[in-house]
């Protein structure tokens, strides 16, 4: 008994150049493409016959559209053979047409794809009947079947690049209305009738109670991060979270005011209908700019911080009252600074000389000599309220417009905020 010749795959046959053909065989091929030119409708017919049975998803489409569709696939093949070149750059051009156009229709990628299939099988079978007529090569043929079918799976490919190309378009298209939304209420460009019409778009109650937050980025590259942050700390998508850029700061709009973001520093509004979280924002942007005044952390509120937002006002007083107070002090060098930070962190832990001693390393007595030090130098009388209140303004404004912050502190030593009224000064 003879043992079995096990059968072996056919191999695929590749397309030839159809310009190095042969007399014979290139007269076959222009018979083969007068033919298929004059065959337009029937392949039309034929293709929207089988789409209309094993593909639902074209049900959107009429008639007329997918004959038309048809049809261009036609006109490309028979202009392509009749110069004797293979069709395949000039399928893919069209098919990156078609898919857009489709897919923007609302045609999924695996419905097209089956189309293609489809459309794939009855032109090859149309030209099977062709060959027959004009005495087509066989192998020819076999090659033009191998290298339909090949490209066939590469047209799949074709239709996810260009889906995965839209998603992200709209993707990119709906952030940027997010955005636009976001900065119109925030900022308060946009009347209350489109807050209040618009608002559903967005999932949002136009009378529910929202919170407005302030951050502010280190960097470009920083914004996503603090996006995510947030997102995280108030449990919603980072892709459907409101944020705008507004002037120097991010602006939030979400359900909740947040316990913490980790990592960064987040003013929260009151919580306002829409069409008035403007004035949240507003409230929220003073609280953000004062705390990154006293080098804070974490979550802040504007009625946590008692009288520090008052140094960010008033720009002609401060500078009259510092020409009268501190250019004395600036006068003594760099002693100058020493003197400056301790009286700051003197008034900031309500005037007791061990916890400053303290939080700056140093002796009591050094605290006591540098506190002195500055009142002969600034003529401002600690034990009076007046003068310990234009002590407190001036220097914590200072602190602010330099670029130096807490050079006598080691580092990492600041004031750091919990998020309620009356926090004593602590080591960060």
């Amino acid at each position: 008994m003879e043992p079995e010749t096990p059968t072996a795959w056919p191999v695929r046959r590749r397309m030839p150049d159809l310009a190095a053909l042969d007399e014979a065989t290139r007269a076959a091929v222009a018979a083969a493409v007068t033919r298929l030119g004059k065959l337009h409708e029937v392949f039309a017919e034929r293709f929207l016959a089988s789409v209309r049975s094993h593909v639902p998803g074209y049900a959107i489409l009429s008639d007329e559209d997918i004959r038309a569709s048809a049809r261009r696939f036609m006109d490309i093949l028979v202009s392509e053979l009749t110069s004797l070149r293979i069709p395949d750059a000039a399928l893919r051009e069209i098919l990156g047409e078609y898919a857009v156009e489709r897919a923007a229709r609302g045609i999924p990628l695996d419905v097209l794809a089956i189309g293609y299939q489809l459309g794939s099988r009855e032109m090859l079978a149309l030209l099977d009947e062709v060959a027959a007529e004009v005495a087509l090569p066989a192998d020819l043929l076999l090659a033009v079947h191998d290298s339909t079918w090949e490209f066939s799976n590469e047209a799949s490919a074709v239709f996810a690049r260009v889906q995965h190309d839209l998603a992200v378009e709209r993707a990119h298209f709906d952030a940027e209305r997010r955005s636009a939304f976001a900065a119109g209420v925030l900022g308060g460009g946009f009347p209350a009738e489109r807050i209040n019409r618009d608002a559903h778009l967005y999932g949002l109650a136009p009378q529910a109670r929202h919170v407005a937050l302030a951050a502010r980025a280190r960097s470009a590259g920083d914004v996503d991060a603090v996006r995510r942050a947030v997102a995280s700390a108030v449990r919603v998508p980072a892709d459907r979270l409101l944020l705008a850029q507004v002037g120097p700061d991010l602006g939030f709009i979400v359900p909740r005011a947040p316990e913490s973001v980790d990592g960064h520093l987040v003013a929260v509004g009151p919580p306002l209908p829409l069409d008035r979280l403007d004035a949240g924002f507003e409230e929220a942007a003073l609280a953000l700019e004062t705390a990154l005044r006293f080098a804070m952390s974490g979550v802040v509120r504007l009625a946590d911080l008692g009288p520090r937002p008052l140094v960010l006002c008033g720009a002609p007083t401060a500078e009259g009252l510092a020409a009268r107070h501190l250019t004395a002090l600036e006068a003594t060098g760099r002693s100058s600074t020493d003197i400056e930070e301790t009286a700051r962190a003197y008034l900031a832990c309500d005037q007791n000389v061990r916890e400053v001693a303290r939080l700056l390393a140093v002796h009591p007595n050094t605290v006591r000599y540098r506190v002195n030090r500055f009142q002969q130098l600034t003529e401002l009388d600690l034990r009076r309220t007046e003068d310990l209140v234009t002590a407190w303004w001036l220097l914590n404004r200072r602190r602010g417009c330099r670029a130096e912050v807490d050079t006598a502190a080691p580092a990492g030593r600041g004031i750091r905020h919990s998020g309620g009224a009356g926090d004593r000064a602590e080591r960060a």
